[in-house]
């Protein structure tokens, strides 16, 4: 199936049609930027196969076969024939199982329950395999088929009763939208009210703007779905005629994707859960919901909750900047905790420059800059510099550039780097301007002065990057990986004056910080970006070099973010 998916469509959909039909993700995981906005929008669960998967399959058969029992006959080997095609994956399993009680009840003459059918499914799974309730995906498919069971029907009630006086609900048209839309977004709700606070503590962050990109994407989906599975069998039979069929699908998909990078781009699309303030909202909000139905709330007395959790949703994020520690106005540099890797930010005012994005020891460097980023209240990056190539410097970028505003690209000559070539590509979509250092570069942002140094050395890419030189509040130095002959080198080149804070060379790399350099700038106080590595990073060696010059170091792996402000 997924080698026909790939012959059937186009290279920029099959990556996501392989996803959503068979659940293979491979191919996806390389565009970082379809992966993020996904993500963000809210939307990750349609290419990862789940239970929904399952209802759009049998609702396509429900459509082609109206009788019970040959629905029934034709169903069940359908759903084990898709189970098995998605591996038996804990989430697919248990909404197949769940599916063969509902086919099965009218045939027995049985009432299809929901809660029971739900329940028997994961009571055989468990039977099966206790430690599939570890699984994430489990987890999450049944908070969220549990959440759509108990109260879209109700919110859904409520909210036709609502707007029942409404004018456009006198128009059958009216009444026909206003009541698609409605049930979406109670199917969306419920599914949300158990599933939020699983997200929130599976993976970190939670996207606000998920029920509207359900609304506006899910439908495309759910006619996706089956049509390209039928396009895909058809393939094996009638192959020209399944690549003609694949056109408009694809051009669905394309839909649903532009959706996602539209909605992933809203500021504040998505938000941490380490923003304490935001968490207190949300466990808020499910105070005040809780309480209301217990209260036995008319629709109409949900009006006024509502304002008051939106309006102040909309305080705590416009009061971000303004929050103890975040977006101050004086100038802070930061060097944040991504592992074996680095990754800083520079702020002064209202201006925001980052300097590489990149981990090689597991972390995931773009998360934790857009977090702290998104913690600070800063929507946009002034400029974001790259000292090199190598992926523990820059494999996060690519995520960076799709989820925040990039005014500028800073970069040295790319030389033919594969990871240079897909970020160069990225940003040139974004809009994003592109700066090839050739030449010492200077930049004012506000009270924050930059000078941008081009390589100055030859051979291995390390002595190929590019030195930045801060002044204004907080002056600084930053040498990516160069060694000591490219310190050298730079001592030459430019006139280096003291500074207040130098970030350690090649993560404390005992070929890094040379006496020469220690000498020339006398630093305030050094930090050193490191994580769990192979390498001795850092080395006695500099550190003793540091001890000997009398500079305070400050290490990420023992202290986390460090910043300096």
């Amino acid at each position: 199936m997924a080698d026909m998916i790939e012959r059937v469509f186009p290279d920029e959909v099959s990556p996501f049609m392989q996803a959503l039909l068979t659940g293979k993700r491979d191919r996806l995981y390389v565009d970082h930027a379809l992966n993020a906005a996904l993500s963000v929008s809210g939307i990750a669960h349609v290419v990862s196969v789940s239970g929904m998967h399952v209802s759009f399959l049998m609702g396509f058969l429900a459509l082609i076969v109206r009788n019970k029992r040959r629905f029934a006959l034709i169903g069940i080997p359908a759903l084990f024939l898709f189970m098995a095609m998605t591996g038996f994956t804990p989430s697919v399993t248990r909404a197949g199982i769940m599916q063969m009680f509902l086919i099965c009840a009218p045939i027995f003459k049985r009432e299809s329950d929901g809660i029971t059918s739900l329940s028997t499914s994961l009571l055989v799974l468990l039977m099966a395999n206790p430690y599939s309730c570890a699984s994430v995906s489990l987890q999450l498919s049944f908070s969220a088929t549990l959440g759509i069971i108990l109260f879209s029907s109700k919110i859904s009630a409520g909210a036709g009763e609502f707007f029942r006086g409404a004018a456009i609900y006198k128009h059958k048209p009216g009444k026909a939208t206003m009541g698609f839309v409605i049930s979406n977004l109670a199917t969306t709700v419920g599914a949300l009210i158990f599933s939020l606070p699983l997200m929130a503590l599976h993976f970190g962050y939670v996207s606000l703007i998920s029920p509207l990109t359900n609304l506006t994407a899910l439908i495309a989906v759910s006619l996706v779905f089956p049509t390209g599975l039928a396009v895909c069998i058809l393939g094996f039979i009638l192959f020209p005629v399944a690549t003609v069929l694949a056109f408009p699908v694809s051009l669905a998909v394309r839909y649903i994707i532009g959706v996602a990078r539209l909605l992933a781009a809203v500021p504040y699309s998505v938000v941490y859960s380490s923003n304490a303030p935001l968490m207190l909202w949300l466990a808020f909000i499910y105070v005040l919901f809780i309480a209301l139905p217990l209260l036995k709330a008319r629709p109409k007395q949900y009006i006024i909750p509502g304002f008051i959790a939106a309006f102040t949703l909309c305080a705590i994020l416009l009061a971000a900047p303004i929050l103890p520690g975040a977006g101050r106005a004086d100038a802070s540099l930061t060097v944040l905790d991504v592992g074996q890797g680095q990754s800083l930010v520079l702020q002064s005012s209202e201006h925001t420059v980052v300097v590489d994005c990149g981990s090689s020891s597991g972390e995931d460097a773009a998360i934790i800059a857009h977090e702290f980023l998104q913690n600070q209240g800063r929507t946009a990056i002034d400029l974001l510099i790259l000292t090199h190539f190598h992926a523990d410097h820059v494999n996060g970028v690519e995520f960076i550039l799709s989820r925040t505003n990039v005014s500028a690209l800073v970069i040295p000559d790319p030389e033919g780097s594969f990871l240079a070539d897909d970020i160069i590509e990225l940003a040139r979509k974004r809009g994003t301007d592109i700066i090839y250092v050739t030449e010492t570069l200077n930049a004012l942002l506000g009270d924050l002065s930059l000078i941008i140094y081009p390589p100055l050395g030859s051979g291995d890419e390390n002595e190929c990057g590019l030195s930045i030189l801060t002044l204004g509040e907080i002056s600084s130095l930053i040498t990516g990986d160069m060694n000591s002959t490219g310190e050298r080198g730079l001592l030459r080149f430019a006139e280096i004056p003291s500074v207040d804070v130098l970030v350690v060379g090649h993560h404390g790399s005992k070929h890094s910080t040379s006496e020469e350099l220690l000498s020339a700038i006398k630093p305030g106080l050094a930090v050193i970006s490191v994580g769990q590595n192979s390498f001795g990073h850092p080395s006695g060696d500099t550190l003793s070099r540091l001890d000997e010059y009398f500079v305070p170091v400050y290490r990420t792996d023992l202290m986390g973010h460090v910043a300096v402000g």
